[in-house]
């Protein structure tokens, strides 16, 4: 049974096919074709000007995508073929251009575990080659450190944000924007925005972050200093055998590099382990009631042991510890009593442990926070820049088993992600067709555009807002209340979003439903951390941890200040996604979209899964688009501020044409009067080519009407050159004999299919012809699209090194 690609495509088509838009808008086509595509190793296919990225997931060999050849090839080629190089290469070209917005950001998205971070780190290891051939001599060492340093902080960064969870062993758990500062066209540095860190990882007692476990890779003397031990066993760690993490341990050396790389001191370093030492220690202290409060249950030899080793890395009394763990601070409000404040204690074994997460995640964030901030100092070299190109790496979207307040932010973001692409992708160029006249009605259908709209506000407005509320109020609220809350006034088809099964919220997302624990939404969404932590830690001998606190209140005072209603983790949430909308909205942006094809329990390929996938990422919502919007777009405006005409050189187009015996016949019957034997016009033509091997251009041309045959010969030559060839010369050439004609027939097209214009003349009119494409006009090097309609040929979409076509490279010129 033939597939289904093989019914409408032939394999010879196939073949030379790399671009979704080329195809029909058949859901097993496509499939059909990129997994045939995967098996032959190309996993990027165009869908117009996105970049579709197929995870191979060790199915085939990736090894030879990524050489240097490729690399040079992207680089130095005018027409480019699906790559993360291709899309690195054109938002590097735009930037330098100046062309569109001052800066560029590269959107990688897609589900976990599909490969974003590694084409993230794709694109910084093209743009790091570009810069090292970009730079003059005298640069060149700065700017290889400077890209050096650069992937030093990627990888330092990675190991405080990556863990393992149920479908990714090595998942990236926040979401970042590398910033590459240009200046003269040449990388001179770098700023890395992190959000969304999901520090509720640090004490989940599984599957921590990479830096854990590779602290172990210290020697033994140098892990007593810490009072750590491979022998023992740590609650948020959650292992026993340390060899098992022997990746880990390997890597800890490159962590240290890479601290040196970045100009962290000795001392520095030793701080940021023993920061991290203190934090695995106190996720050992377990508590116990006793006399209706609870204690620090120093009965439990791991319990005391840690409190010891507490007291010693933070240079802390025992009696403080105790406080910050098991009271809390209150401070009244009244006017009576403004100056009264007293500890209360904390009564429950869950509210004490409560308590110690929220700080030991308080202090991990504030952690890598320094840490991110220091790498920034040191690769920004305090300069200022307008120009960058962003790469920005979202975490996937995720359902578990079991889905919490963690698994709500990783899938938000991703909806206002999905949310902005539909509207900046879809919708705005939907409009900008329909404006200018070329589509009569919008080709994406608009109440999938609205279903974005419409599922985005109610999470916001309904869910977030009932959730904030909720919690920052001093009144306890049960679990059915907090439902009538949230779906209040929801209308019978917006209910399909949001809806209530067995204590979850059910929400509709792009990509599937999702049901969240309400509990776990209660308990984590105020995530408040003790005011009474700065007070106690002020108060320690250690420089770090006091110097620590203070960086905390420093970099979060202006979210305090901006609302009070931020005070919660989903409005925190939604004010970091507000802020990296803003900043994209300012920027040109080019996505790449991430699916990863997998297999089904027989072993074959699940694709009705795949189909969701793509489904999901948006892709069949942009192909309608990919078929018939422009590549380019330029403004009047700015099409004249950076283009000038060129210097042309005028040349006389001698054209020849010649009709042999038969047809010549024909003339003299038809029009006895005026016998044709020889025509000779002589036109006007401009053109640009200078070179030498363009002062003579000779094609030919051939056309067959019940058994006879005319043949044009144009020359483009010089003014004073003479016309070559007469109709004798033909007339020999060309002779009735069949056996001559058909060799002759086979010479004629040989010249037409070598990579040359062929110039035609029929009638009145001069038609050349390259690669299939008639024109009236020099064609372009490659066939870029000039219209809209579904006749539009294959990798139209692609931008040459110029953004403008052959035909106005001859005669314009763009202004320096």
């Amino acid at each position: 049974m033939r597939t289904a690609i093989e019914q409408s495509i032939s394999p010879s088509e196939w073949d030379f096919i790399n671009d979704l838009s080329a195809l029909p808008e058949d859901k097993d086509v496509i499939i059909d074709f990129l997994l045939q595509r995967l098996q032959q190793s190309q996993i990027y296919t165009w869908v117009g000007s996105l970049l579709l990225t197929l995870n191979p997931n060790n199915e085939v060999s990736t090894s030879n995508l990524y050489n240097s050849s490729e690399f040079d090839k992207h680089v130095n080629t005018s027409e480019a073929s699906p790559h993360i190089f291709a899309i690195a290469a054109k938002a590097h070209y735009n930037l330098i251009k100046e062309i569109g917005q001052t800066s560029q950001v590269i959107i990688i998205s897609g589900e976990t575990g599909t490969g974003k971070t590694f084409n993230a780190y794709k694109c910084l290891d093209f743009l790091s080659n570009i810069n090292k051939k970009s730079v003059q001599l005298s640069q060149g060492d700065c700017a290889f450190n400077i890209m050096l340093r650069i992937t030093d902080a990627c990888h330092l960064i990675s190991t405080f944000t990556t863990a393992c969870t149920e479908k990714n062993e090595v998942s990236s758990r926040h979401g970042q924007l590398i910033k590459l500062h240009y200046k003269s066209g040449i990388i001179s540095g770098a700023t890395i925005n992190s959000f969304l860190l999901e520090r509720s990882r640090v004490t989940r007692g599984a599957n921590n972050f990479q830096i854990f476990y590779m602290i172990f890779g210290m020697s033994s003397a140098e892990l007593e200093s810490f009072y750590l031990s491979k022998d023992k066993y740590y609650d948020i760690l959650n292992i026993t055998d340390y060899n098992k993490r022997k990746y880990f341990e390997e890597s800890f050396q490159d962590t240290l590099k890479a601290l040196d790389a970045l100009d962290f001191k000795l001392h520095q370093k030793s701080d940021i382990f023993q920061v991290l030492a203190l934090l695995i220690h106190m996720g050992n202290i377990k508590f116990k009631e006793d006399d209706e409060i609870c204690v620090i249950d120093f009965n439990n030899n791991k319990s005391k042991e840690a409190m010891k080793n507490i007291c010693d890395l933070s240079s802390l009394t025992e009696e403080s510890i105790i406080e910050l763990l098991t009271t809390i601070l209150i401070n009244p409000q009244s006017i009576w009593r403004k100056h009264t404040s007293y500890h209360r204690h904390l009564i429950t074994i869950d509210a004490c442990r409560n308590r110690l997460h929220s700080i030991i995640r308080h202090m991990y964030d504030l952690l890598f926070h320094w840490i991110l901030n220091h790498a920034n100092k040191t690769l920004s070299l305090k300069q200022q820049y307008s120009q960058w190109l962003g790469i920005l790496d979202i975490f996937g979207f995720e359902c578990f088993t079991k889905n919490g307040i963690e698994q709500l932010c990783v899938n938000y973001a991703n909806e206002r992600i999905q949310q902005y692409f539909i509207k900046t992708y879809v919708e705005n160029n939907c409009n900008n067709l329909q404006e200018e006249g070329l589509v009569e009605s919008c080709v994406v259908p608009l109440h999938t555009i609205n279903l974005y709209k419409e599922r985005l506000n109610i999470i916001e407005e309904n869910l977030f807002l009932t959730l904030s509320d909720v919690c920052q109020s001093p009144i306890v609220i049960d679990t059915s209340t907090i439902i009538q809350l949230a779906c209040k006034n929801l209308h019978d088809t917006q209910k399909k979003f949001l809806r209530v099964k067995e204590e979850n919220f059910v929400i509709e997302h792009y990509s599937r439903p999702v049901a969240y624990s309400i509990d776990d939404l209660m308990s984590k969404n105020t995530d408040k951390v003790p005011n009474e932590i700065s007070l106690i830690f002020s108060a320690s001998k250690n420089k770090f941890l006091r110097s620590l606190i203070n960086f905390g209140e420093e970099q979060y005072l202006h979210i305090v200040k901006a609302s009070t209603t931020k005070k919660t983790m989903l409005a925190k949430l939604k004010y970091n996604m507000d802020t990296l909308i803003k900043e994209l909205s300012k920027c040109d942006l080019h996505y790449v979209r991430c699916v990863k094809p997998n297999r089904s329990i027989n072993n074959e390929w699940d694709r009705k899964d795949f189909q969701k996938q793509l489904a999901c990422i948006g892709i069949f919502d942009a192909l309608p688009l990919a078929k018939c919007k422009y590549p380019f777009r330029l403004s009047y405006q700015d099409f004249c501020c950076r283009y000038f005409r060129k210097p042309t050189e005028h040349r006389k187009l001698a054209t020849s044409k010649y009709l042999i015996n038969s047809s010549e016949q024909k003339v003299h019957i038809t029009n006895k009067d005026d016998t044709v034997v020889k025509i000779t016009l002589h036109q006007e033509l401009t053109n640009s080519n200078t070179s030498d091997e363009n002062d003579v251009f000779v094609a030919s041309f051939i056309s067959q009407n019940n058994n006879e045959i005319s043949y044009s010969n144009i020359v483009i030559e010089n003014e004073d050159n003479e016309n070559i060839g007469t109709n004798e010369d033909l007339n020999k050439t060309y002779s009735e004999n069949n056996n001559e004609y058909e060799n002759n027939w086979m010479k004629i097209l040989g010249v037409l299919e070598k990579d040359k214009v062929v110039a035609i003349e029929m009638d009145s009119s001069l038609l050349f012809y390259r690669n299939r494409i008639l024109s009236r006009r020099w064609l372009a090097a490659i066939p870029i699209r000039m219209h809209t309609r579904t006749t539009c040929m294959t990798k139209s979409h692609v931008l040459p090194r110029s953004v403008l076509p052959q035909g106005l490279q001859d005669c314009l010129i763009e202004r320096i």
